[in-house]
């Protein structure tokens, strides 16, 4: 007499390492296609709203990603900042963007606004927040 359970047993062995496999690639697949990329942002900001004052910092805080800002000299209405933002998705993400202000008697005075962080085909992304 033959052992069937034996064969069985291979064969439906066989058939969950195939099937375990095909669903497994195509996860492997979206893992890459979502990979992180690094985008640097850079633009003006400006404190003229608040009187007297003058930029501070400016903190740029993706909701997928790293944050990073820069400190900025202080000493016009307006100024030039960049930074650079890591672990963006290559789709994108919202981001937030906080600029401290500070006036002459080093009173301070902040402003957010929400934009939307992606890769730029070519060089930095600009964004002025004025």
């Amino acid at each position: 007499m033959r052992n069937t359970s034996s064969n069985t047993r291979k064969t439906l062995g066989s058939v969950a390492v195939v099937a375990s496999l095909a669903l497994a690639a195509p996860l492997v697949a979206t893992g890459t296609a979502h990979a992180a990329v690094k985008v640097a942002v850079s633009g003006t900001v400006s404190c003229a709203k608040f009187g007297d004052s003058v930029p501070d910092t400016i903190t740029i805080t993706p909701r997928k990603g790293a944050a990073d800002s820069d400190e900025l000299p202080g000493n016009d209405e307006v100024e030039a900042y960049s930074v650079v933002l890591t672990g963006i998705p290559t789709n994108g993400t919202v981001a937030t963007a906080k600029i401290t202000c500070v006036d002459s008697d080093n009173e301070k005075n902040s402003y957010a606004k929400t934009f939307t962080v992606k890769k730029p085909p070519a060089g930095p992304l600009t964004k002025n927040f004025v």
